[in-house]
């Protein structure tokens, strides 16, 4: 007759009643039954008077609502390093950048504090609908604590264990020891390798190597040679002037001035401040090159997540392809196949199952009766049926909800083009695509089931706005 529905942050009741008027609850009944539910707190007294006097059926009706808290200060960290200590590398399109001013590397003692935290401050508490304390206290931040580095034991300061250089990686703060050339990697140094971060001031020449575990930044560019972060990323101040020899490969992101006749493949994303010319370019992460002549022109750049460019291609015609590729398959993907594959497994089960309930039951018409132990094994086996049968319902439910997400996962992958994208160039979206025979302005492309969208990046009440399915390679 009466239903109560309280919310899980317990900020809210509701009511539902399902009665004619000759057995309509009181108010009494109705203040009872919120109260065997705990509901106590914030009752709408009058609104219960009055539902009782009208005695007319209720669906979720709101009958109580708690008292919000007032919320504290959140939590903040004050930086007693670099001033614009961040985890985004300074970059210059004009002069090098000065490394005394580059704020991605801070030489630190041991002991040093790096970091002070000030904790959430508190406000007043609220009270939830069941009478319960609603904490005050502002949202909370961890202090990003990474290699040779330590929390206090109150929890409020970030400390350095050793001598070394701060860095940010992976949005932790890590002290180790880098390898500093104040030149150019050339026939003075050799080939480097080292087991942490690695900082080259001036250019790294063709013909040499540079192998390290942690980020890697470079001053000047990178000419025909080879550049690997296992772990960190890699920041080129000037850019990369490859002569079809040079490569660059990183467990984390790519940042630099330029690229041009290279090959470039990392984990992450790749953020150029200019342009990307007749290369080859991989990302697990998204393209970005939204600044200055924001060109992709020849080669091939391939990403994960997404690229978006002011142009791609150019007025000459120059072939151009830039893909949307899946290394991996998506989050929801990944659920689905364990869904599958446990579906699977239970029909398998109440397969077997069925096939043995008739068995006995062809056994019991024969013989009229089963022995105790067969009615046993009876009860047992419909009730497991019962159990696997709602769970393949539950499962079944599960996989429509993936199936959206993983729908919209594949649709917010695009390729943007804000300015022009010209003739020539090739668009492909895990093996699905279009070749561009016109130049086309402000474009959004992406894919939507089995076909490729263009549509403009204008309002929708623009004149010039337009959206169309182009004609598949």
């Amino acid at each position: 007759m009466i239903d109560i529905y309280i919310s899980k942050d317990q900020l809210e009741a509701r009511i539902s009643i399902d009665a004619d008027k000759a057995d309509y609850p009181s108010e009494s009944d109705i203040i009872e039954q919120l109260s065997q539910n705990d509901v106590v707190y914030g009752l709408d007294l009058e609104l219960i008077k009055k539902i009782a006097q009208d005695k007319t059926p209720l669906h979720k009706q709101l009958i109580a609502k708690a008292k919000l808290p007032h919320k504290g200060s959140d939590a903040a960290i004050d930086w007693k390093i670099a001033t614009h200590f961040s985890p985004e590398p300074l970059l210059s399109s004009g002069q090098r950048v000065d490394f005394k001013k580059a704020a991605s590397f801070e030489s630190v003692a041991e002991q040093q504090v790096l970091a002070v935290k000030s904790p959430p401050g508190e406000g007043v508490d609220g009270i939830s609908v069941t009478n319960q304390p609603i904490p005050s206290f502002g949202d909370d931040v961890k202090l990003p604590a990474g290699r040779n580095t330590r929390i206090s034991e109150n929890g409020l300061e970030l400390a350095a264990e050793i001598s070394g250089t701060a860095f940010f990686e992976n949005g932790l703060v890590h002290v180790d020891r880098i390898y500093h050339i104040k030149g150019n990697v050339s026939y003075a140094t050799g080939n480097v390798k080292f087991d942490g971060p690695v900082v080259i001031e001036g250019d790294v020449r063709s013909g040499f190597r540079v192998d390290a575990r942690d980020s890697v930044y470079i001053g000047g560019n990178v000419e025909a040679a080879n550049i690997y972060s296992q772990h960190g990323d890699i920041t080129v101040a000037q850019g990369i002037v490859g002569q079809n020899r040079a490569k660059m490969l990183a467990g984390g992101t790519l940042r630099c001035g330029f690229i041009q006749d290279a090959v470039v493949g990392v984990r992450k994303n790749i953020i150029v401040n200019r342009y990307i010319m007749n290369s080859s370019i991989t990302a697990g992460g998204r393209i970005e090159l939204t600044q200055n002549e924001g060109l992709i022109r020849g080669g091939t750049a391939a990403s994960e997540e997404g690229i978006i460019a002011l142009n791609a291609g150019s007025d000459r015609n120059y072939y151009t392809e830039l893909k949307l590729q899946s290394q991996g398959e998506n989050k929801s993907q990944h659920k689905l196949w364990d869904i599958s594959k446990a579906r699977s497994d239970m029909s398998l089960r109440l397969s077997s199952l069925n096939k043995r309930l008739s068995f006995l039951k062809i056994l019991e018409d024969r013989s009229n009766e089963l022995s105790p132990e067969k009615e046993s094994e009876v009860n047992f086996l419909k009730k497991e049926v019962e159990r696997l049968s709602t769970k393949v319902k539950e499962l079944d439910e599960q996989e429509l909800v993936l199936l959206k997400e993983s729908s919209k996962e594949r649709i917010h992958r695009e390729i943007i083009i804000k300015n022009t994208i010209y003739p020539n160039v090739s668009i492909d979206f895990d093996g699905l695509g279009f070749h561009t025979d016109q130049s086309m302005s402000a474009v959004k492309i992406f894919r939507f089931k089995d076909e490729i969208i263009v549509e403009s990046l204008l309002e929708m009440d623009s004149a010039e706005y337009d959206i169309f399915v182009p004609n598949k390679l």
